[in-house]
């Protein structure tokens, strides 16, 4: 007796994970994995070793103006100054606001440098690897073999899941590279402080990362070509940087009455750059504001990407 095919939501469920399961399998089969793993091991490794190169210059400099001897491996006067409250200080000297340096303050400087690094870095390194999902099978035809077997829907959501689970594991280990080689190259390295807090900003950087995603399944489902998806998904989020900026900080000639303001206001809401600060920094009240705009993105890209691929010739 042959199984019945689950249909209704059960069936919608079915072939969602069906098509996210066959998304890892052909990024296991054609190598693509092992790119993104790499790029973003190459991340954890980088922020790791520039934090160290700072904190070297900066330990280095300290002693030759004080005539003190060189330590062998960078991050002990680190330690002291925190463990004195001037570090407290010197990070009230950037934030400039009381409560923030209390907050970060008490983190260990790698994991807040860290976490910096991957809410900047991390959303272009989507951008660029996950572009190519939809566009590439359109490329070759392939899509009209799946959406024969399930809908374009289905097909589209499986996708963005798939893609959505490798970020997931690669954002994890990319935090643990940079873990690893700190602890290698740090002394006073604080193992379980440092490891909570970059526990503690990893959803946050996946929640910020969302419409990142969004925006680059959107090229994916409106372009023909992987070349083509990438550069709509990499080019379409520096314009997204850019209008932010204008935005969120407007030059003498965007600033006028209300109207404009509403525009900008307008604007700033349509890009997820800016919508970080409540991410970084939760007791400052606006954690729910920006992650709830950063998921609403997330779907508004999504939306307009499948309204088009719905309506494609395949």
């Amino acid at each position: 007796m042959t199984a019945a095919v689950p249909t209704g939501p059960a069936g919608f469920v079915r072939d969602v994970a069906l098509v996210a399961r066959y998304e890892l399998a052909e990024a296991v089969r054609s190598k693509m994995l092992i790119v993104i793993v790499l790029l973003f091991v190459a991340a954890g490794g980088l922020a790791a070793w520039s934090f160290t190169e700072i904190v070297t210059s900066v330990e280095e400099n300290a002693a030759r103006v004080t005539g003190a001897p060189t330590a062998r491996r960078p991050g002990a006067t680190m330690r002291r100054l925190r463990d004195s409250g001037n570090y407290r200080d010197m990070v009230r000297m950037f934030v400039r606001n009381d409560e923030k340096a209390d907050y970060f303050a008490a983190i260990p400087p790698i994991a807040a440098f860290f976490a910096y690094f991957a809410f900047n870095v991390t959303p272009f390194l989507i951008l660029l690897s996950s572009a190519e999902t939809i566009a590439t099978e359109v490329a070759s035809r392939a899509i009209r073999y799946s959406v024969l077997r399930t809908g374009r829907l289905e097909f589209a959501i499986g996708k963005t899941l798939g893609q959505a689970l490798i970020v997931v594991g690669v954002t994890a280990l990319s935090a643990i590279v940079c873990y690893l080689i700190a602890w290698g190259s740090l002394a006073g390295f604080e193992h379980g402080a440092t490891a909570l807090s970059m526990i503690s900003f990893w959803p946050r950087v996946l929640i910020y990362t969302l419409p990142f995603l969004g925006w680059a399944m959107f090229a994916s489902m409106v372009t023909r070509s992987a070349n083509l998806a990438r550069v709509l998904s990499l080019g379409g989020g520096l314009g997204l940087a850019i209008i932010s900026g204008l935005a969120n900080h407007p030059p003498p000639w965007l600033r006028g009455g209300e109207v404009i303001s509403a525009i900008r206001d307008l604007f700033a809401n349509l890009t997820p750059f800016g919508h970080y600060d409540g991410l970084v920094y939760p007791p400052g009240g606006s954690f729910a504001s920006d992650a709830a705009v950063c998921v609403a993105l997330a779907a508004l890209y999504f939306a307009a990407g499948f309204v088009l691929l719905r309506r494609r010739d395949l």
